[in-house]
């Protein structure tokens, strides 16, 4: 998902660079084409400290350079034109990273497969979400975000804690997901079941190696949803409607939940952060109309919200592992190398968005950028299906905050890089002040 397609963690290499290297020079002499330009630094622990280290080294070398990240060498890309036409052109040389899961079920993740299986069961997907009535499961997840929200203004330790506002958003996340694919709502008893299980699948984050841990949960989340005995809403039941759902495509959708629920509650938190930055626009968010899910005449105040949160910290880049040498604008990609569509990057172009650095969902609002400019779903073939229903979970969050709360916050300092995506400080935290309190002291 862009959330839900936004790229997770590299899975640790075992590789030494000079190993990465030697392999590389070795290609350089067999075809007397240069490797792009760049030299030869760890850009994964440089852009720690600088995160505008990428827009820097292009404005150096070029839109395609080099570096090394977890031990190899890693060709990045940044443009959306080159971008797309290298996914397009060369995708017979490149495979997504991604969490094998050829263990749990076959042909493993979608994000992974490619020719005739990839598109029937992308297409099987694609059906099913847009059978979906999104009008109204919409409602449905503010009045998760909203239920939830409420409890956590109600905790003493509200304002205080980083750990219980993130673990307020992970639930929402969640919740919003497991609604979403299996129609299986927080009311139902399966709902707190499913919970459960899908935190001892993971506890701390997406795990990249499955162990008999990760296959236990994954057998008891299948069970969970064989026990609606055909009952399923969502998107599963939609599926079902249209024929059998395989072992393949419902183990995209357990872990689909499973990655969607971590990118999710990362975009919430930055949802939250701007929205206690920019009172102005949650004061805007307020005053729309509550028919304005799915308004014809273009974006919300509320989706452009998330929309420009997605410009600015959620999307970040594409990773593909290059299968075989090519030649991409003169340059040299080797087999065995990284290739990186700089995603994050790419969303500062000043000449699509002026003013690149500054918050403004204003820019989405009239003539909004066209997908030339902004992809923060991906740019091939492998994106994200589920961009429209991720979106509008999001947009939900953001008009129960609006409708409920007056916003506050500390711990904003500069972001930092997880082990996902870059996030908030940890140190972030939010205070929740019920718009009633407010109107009544006044």
């Amino acid at each position: 998902m862009g959330t839900m397609n936004a790229p997770v963690a590299n899975p640790p290499s075992s590789r030494r660079p000079w190993q990465a290297l030697a392999k590389a020079y070795a290609r350089v002499l067999w075809t007397r084409k240069p490797l792009p330009p760049g030299d030869l630094v760890d850009i994964g622990e440089l852009e720690r400290g600088d995160r505008t280290l990428l827009i820097d080294r292009a404005a150096q070398y070029g839109p395609v350079f080099k570096g090394l990240m977890d031990g190899r060498i890693v060709v990045c890309v940044l443009g959306h034109d080159l971008g797309r036409r290298l996914l397009k052109e060369r995708a017979t040389s490149l495979r997504p990273l991604t969490v094998e899961l050829e263990s749990l079920f076959p042909h493993g993740f979608m994000r992974g497969m490619e020719g005739e299986v990839h598109r029937d069961y992308r297409r099987a997907l694609v059906q099913g979400v847009q059978a979906l009535d999104l009008g109204a499961l919409s409602p449905r997840f503010e009045g998760i975000a909203s239920d939830l929200l409420a409890g956590y203004a109600a905790d003493p330790a509200q304002g205080t804690s980083p750990q219980l506002w993130a673990s307020t958003l992970a639930q929402i996340a969640a919740s919003s997901l497991i609604t979403l694919f299996f129609g299986v709502e927080p009311c139902h008893p399966a709902h707190a079941r499913l919970l459960a299980i899908y935190h001892r699948l993971g506890p701390h984050g997406v795990v990249w190696h499955i162990t008999r841990r990760q296959a236990d949960a994954y057998e008891d989340i299948c069970l969970e949803l064989a026990s609606l005995e055909g009952n399923a809403g969502g998107l599963l039941g939609r599926l079902q409607g249209k024929g059998p759902v395989d072992a393949t495509l419902l183990g995209n959708l357990v872990y689909m939940v499973e990655l969607g629920r971590y990118d999710l509650r990362g975009l919430l938190r930055w949802v939250s952060r701007y929205a206690a930055e920019h009172a102005t626009w949650m004061e805007r968010i307020l005053a729309e109309s509550a028919d304005t899910h799915g308004d014809p005449r273009g974006p919300s105040a509320a989706e452009a919200f998330v929309l420009e949160t997605l410009r600015m910290d959620q999307s970040e880049r594409l990773m593909r592992d290059v299968k075989a040498d090519f030649i991409f604008e003169g340059w040299l990609v080797p087999s065995g190398s990284l290739v990186r569509v700089c995603m994050w990057e790419a969303h500062k172009e000043p000449m699509a968005f002026p003013q690149p650095f500054e918050f403004n969902p204003g820019r989405f609002l009239g003539d909004a950028p066209a997908g030339d400019w902004f992809s923060p779903f991906g740019l091939d073939h492998h994106h994200c299906p589920l961009a429209v229903p991720a979106i509008q979970v999001a947009i939900a969050f953001v008009r129960a905050l609006a409708r409920g709360y007056i916003v506050c916050s500390r711990g904003a300092e500069p972001a930092v890089r997880g082990p996902y995506h870059w996030e908030p400080s940890p140190r972030f935290e939010v205070a929740l002040e019920p718009r009633a309190t407010v109107g009544a002291r006044e």
